[in-house]
């Protein structure tokens, strides 16, 4: 039975999907009893099992609350949580109803059966391709190092103009214009403050010839949780206003990564000031400020005409002009005129 539940789990949750991790009214249709007895008997042998793991989860509760009563060390209470929730997620996790929500996308987050389905949904797809486009685009490590961000245990989406962005994309710069809408979709029950920042990975540095960062935006104490995952930047600390992606002309496309960080202590200490320019490096920003990579995302895009709008209205200054240096012809002095052929020798 484990094996074909598994199974038919791996195949509702193969392809990606935005999904609101919000409670919903099922219009779910039990399939009709009677017809084949053989279906009969699984459903008897599933409702069995998942009144012995609930009776299980109840006893766990109670072991639970008792140890919070009696003061228990926190190590001792994540593990008696774990082992609650885990026999919470047993108890629902073959039920037809429960499946069917998750395949349409309605996930009831204050049940553990589907913060577990939501999760594992995120684990699977979604983040091999994350994970693929930002060390194959060398997002890592020429913005991070891969070993200190590990696996990003959140779900970052982010929401231009034209809809949301598929992490790599390449996007028309004037759809970035205003700063971009964040889901974090976090699975832990307390609210945590993080910081959001926005950084070019590819800003021309001309006095040595290569590229380095600039930061575009930076806000801080952002709440989210698993039941609030829509970003409210409004309430957060700016502390750096956003300034929208300008890719100047003749440079090669340019990497916008959109990094949420954990702040410290579980999120539970603000940010409210902090040291910051538009061309410190990310590095030395999360180390400072002891910040932890808790979700990552990133678009690409390169020139066009709106560009030079965002360098005359909002950075007051002449668009730049990057290419090739040209070479002047042999033939041709430095006041502009042929030279004779015995001065070319």
């Amino acid at each position: 039975m484990h094996a074909i539940t598994r199974t038919l789990r791996h195949r509702l949750f193969s392809t990606q999907r935005v999904a609101l991790a919000v409670r919903h009214q099922s219009t779910y249709k039990q399939p009709a009893t009677g017809v084949n007895p053989a279906y009969d008997e699984a459903l008897e042998v599933i409702r069995a099992y998942s009144e012995q793991k609930a009776h299980e989860a109840t006893l766990a509760h109670t072991e639970l609350q008792k140890a919070q009563d009696a003061g228990a060390d926190s190590s001792t209470l994540r593990a008696l949580k774990k082992a609650w929730f885990d026999l919470r997620v047993e108890s629902r996790i073959n039920d037809g109803e429960v499946l069917w929500n998750a395949r349409n996308g309605r996930f009831d987050l204050t049940e553990p059966v589907y913060e577990h389905l939501k999760q594992n949904e995120w684990q699977g797809r979604p983040l091999e391709i994350l994970m693929q486009r930002l060390l194959q685009m060398f997002v890592l490590p020429d913005m991070l190092d891969p070993r200190f961000v590990g696996t990003p245990e959140s779900q970052l989406n982010l929401q231009l103009a034209r809809g949301v962005v598929e992490p790599g994309s390449v996007v028309d710069p004037s759809s970035a214009k205003e700063r971009p809408g964040i889901e974090l979709m976090t699975f832990h029950d307390e609210p945590r403050l993080h910081t959001i920042v926005m950084v070019d990975l590819d800003e021309p540095y001309e006095a040595e010839q290569t590229f380095r960062e600039q930061f575009h935006w930076i806000v801080s104490n952002v709440s989210a949780s698993k039941m609030q995952n829509t970003a409210d930047l409004d309430k957060g600390t700016e502390l750096l206003a956003y300034v929208p992606p300008h890719p100047a002309h003749g440079t090669p496309m340019h990497r916008y990564v959109v990094a949420v960080l954990e702040q410290p202590e579980d999120g539970q200490q603000r940010l409210d000031s902090a040291q910051v320019s538009r061309d410190m490096s990310m590095r030395d920003f999360v180390t400072e400020h002891s910040l932890r990579v808790v979700g990552l995302s990133f678009f690409r895009a390169e020139w066009n005409e709106s560009v030079d709008d965002v360098y005359r209205d909002v950075l007051k200054q002449a668009a730049p002009r990057y290419g090739p240096i040209t070479m002047p012809p042999k033939n041709v002095g430095p006041d502009g005129r042929m030279k004779y052929a015995y001065e070319n020798r």
